[in-house]
Parts: C-alpha cells; structure tokens; sequence
C-alpha cells in the first residue's frame, strides 16, 4: 500500500493557484441552469466557491448567495473581489454546510468533489447538499471521475490517485458516483454529462449534472 501525499491546503491557498482560480470564468452551462429567475429572497449555495468566479451569475440570477470554501485564501479572494450586501461568505467544508435544511432553492458545486479525502467523504458530502437543497431545487454538480484516468495518475489504492504536483484525488467510476448521488436522496434532473478536460498535467474526466430532490 502505498503512502498518500499529506493532506495540506498549501495548494489551495498558495497565490498561483489563486491567480489562476481568479481568472476562470463561469461555464457556459451555467447560464441555462439559472435561466429562470430567483424565487423572492431564495438562497443560493456555491459549495466550494474558490476564488468566486460563479458569483456574479448567481447574483444576478437574483439569489442571495452564501459563498462556502474551506481554503482562506481561495475565500479571501473570493470576498476581494465579489463582496456585496446579497453575499455572505463562510470559511467550512462541503460535508458540515453553515445552512439550515432544505434552504437553498440553488446549489452549485463545481470542481469539489473529487478533492475530498475517502469515498466515504464524498457520501457524507452528497448527503449534506440534500440536506440543504429546498424540495424540488437545483444542485448544479460537476466532478472528476475514473472514466478516464491520465497516465500521470499514481493509484494508491481505495479509488485514490496522487499527482505529479502531490496533490491527491478521489476518482470513483461514474455508476459508483451516480450510487452514491441516489443513496443521498437525490436524483438526476435530464441526462449526465461526460467529457475530458485538460488537467495539469494530462487531461481529466468530469461528469456533471443538474440534480434535484424529490
């Protein structure tokens, strides 16, 4: 078995990555998703905001929007550049959300995932984003998975997949994701989408999908 790399923020929050996180815009599916205007006074969740580049949609979809992140830095920038009396910003992890339940008419949670630590934590997260989503809401989800996996990926065992940088990632198959995703109480709202992105180094496999709770 071998040893996996040390589980530190130090990526996260290093100011490269943030400058690189700060000049991503917001995926053009995004757009289709927030379409129908905010009910009054709905609350939108961006579950792993990073540095806030899907913010301004989701303010002028007409939502108030509590912004989550677990890395300071990634947050501080995020609160640098998107602050504004319709946002609120949180220092917490996807598993344990500062929100009440079923209040959040909209979740998005892009690039998450697949950076937690077990399966076990991926579950635990799906189950807290049902926990927060209002009945018959939108969660926007978007991960890695092990459809495709890059030569530069070192299995270490248990679905987990060190980088060449020592970043480590959790890539479960897309039927065990979608088992998962059921087990939590959600369900998928229209068709799951496959591509391949480029990662850094090589190139990554992510499934994203609009989930709802019935």
């Amino acid at each position: 078995m071998h040893e996996r790399p040390a589980r530190t923020g130090a990526y996260w929050n290093d100011q490269a990555t943030i400058a690189t996180f700060t000049a991503l815009t917001p995926p053009a599916y995004l757009s289709d998703l927030l379409a129908d205007p905010a009910p009054d006074g709905a609350w939108a969740v961006d579950a792993g905001c990073g540095a806030g580049r899907n913010l301004p949609a989701l303010t002028a979809a007409g939502y108030r929007v509590l912004a989550v992140d677990l890395h300071p830095g990634m947050l501080e920038q995020a609160r640098h550049q998107h602050s504004g009396p319709r946002i609120t910003f949180a220092e917490a992890n996807v598993t344990s959300l500062p929100l009440a339940d079923r209040q959040a008419h909209f979740v998005l949670c892009h690039g998450v995932l697949h950076n937690l630590h077990h399966r076990q934590d991926l579950a635990a997260a799906l189950r807290e984003l049902h926990r927060v989503l209002a009945p018959d809401g939108t969660l926007s989800l978007n991960t890695f998975t092990a459809a495709h996996l890059d030569p530069c990926l070192n299995p270490l065992g248990d679905d987990v997949y060190a980088l060449p940088n020592g970043q480590y990632m959790t890539l479960l198959d897309p039927a065990g994701l979608i088992a998962l995703i059921h087990a939590a109480g959600l369900s998928l709202r229209g068709p799951a989408v496959q591509y391949l992105s480029p990662g850094d180094p090589g190139q990554r496999s992510v499934w994203r999908a609009a989930l709802t709770r019935p």
